[in-house]
């Protein structure tokens, strides 16, 4: 009887417990087990630990990009130094003379000279026309080695070197030429306009002043003077300057302008007024002839 009632009540859990399960069995077999609250747990921790891990490796791969990076632009910046250093090492070695220059050549060696100066000079002028400085570069200085002293090669070395931005380089040559040439106009211009560029326009004004020294008869160079001397307020040289392009074209109704406002400036009433009447004869409906009439019509 003992025995019996336990086991009776074992039975009757065992029903209960069967009926629950199959009331419910359809919903336990929707259950999803990833849903659970510990399961939830285990897998915020998984996904987190992968979400850092990845954002870790991703900025270890940024970082190193980064140095990479910077590592190939100092390649390149230490590449650029170095070639400008051979460059300029090649370039002062012509420049000093070499020995092929200082020895005494046959006949026949100075005709193969000659023809090779020729095919390196055509060939460093068409790749720098294609745009390609480098080789262009190298092919003017090895055409230095055959001629330290051909102004040809100079010009066209020191060109690239202004088309690479090498301005340093450039006017060292130019400076170059002028000992084997100093009556080389062109190169006064340029350096002029290296050192406009450079903002350093007292220098520019003195470059200028040996181009028309050179070549007198050239009334833009005049003027060019004119307009930098005026801009530094040097109006008496800026006066003397434009007198001389308007002896050289003294119909010109923008030199006149220009000598008509200067003269103001300085207080010249004699020759703002003939400079006045002249401008009035050759464009009377110049905009400015009031205003210059007024202001002539104040000096004393």
């Amino acid at each position: 009887m003992t025995v019996v009632l336990p086991l009776s009540l074992i039975g009757c859990s065992l029903v209960v417990m069967g009926i629950i399960v199959a009331r419910h069995y359809s919903q336990l077999l929707l259950l999803d087990v990833e849903t659970l609250p510990v399961q939830k747990l285990k897998k915020k921790k998984s996904d987190f630990m992968r979400k850092r891990a990845a954002k870790e490796s991703a900025e270890v791969y940024g970082k190193w990009k980064k140095r990479l990076s910077y590592l190939t632009v100092l390649f390149v910046k230490i590449q650029s130094i170095f070639r400008r250093f051979v460059g300029s090492v090649e370039r002062k070695a012509a420049m000093e003379g070499s020995a092929l220059a200082k020895k005494v050549l046959t006949p026949e060696q100075k005709d193969k000279q000659k023809e090779d100066l020729h095919d390196l000079l055509a060939s460093a002028q068409k790749d720098a026309e294609q745009g390609d400085l480098i080789t262009a570069e190298k092919e003017f200085l090895a055409a230095l080695q055959v001629d330290p002293k051909n102004k040809a090669v100079y010009k066209g070395l020191a060109t690239v070197y202004l088309q690479q931005g090498q301005k340093k380089e450039a006017k060292e040559t130019y400076q170059f030429v002028l000992k084997i040439d100093p009556n080389d106009e062109e190169i006064y211009l340029k350096l002029g306009l290296i050192a406009e560029e450079e903002n350093k326009i007292e220098e520019a004004v003195e470059y200028y002043q040996e181009a028309v020294m050179i070549n007198p008869n050239n009334p833009v160079r005049f003027v060019k003077l004119f307009d930098l001397l005026f801009g530094l307020k040097e109006y008496e040289t800026a006066l003397e300057a434009i007198q001389q392009a308007l002896i050289l074209e003294g119909q010109n109704p923008k030199y006149l302008d220009n000598f008509v406002e200067v003269s103001i400036l300085l207080g010249r009433k004699d020759l703002a007024e003939d400079g006045y009447q002249q401008l009035r004869m050759i464009n009377p409906e110049n905009q400015k002839l009031q205003l210059f009439r007024q202001r002539i019509d104040e000096l004393k």
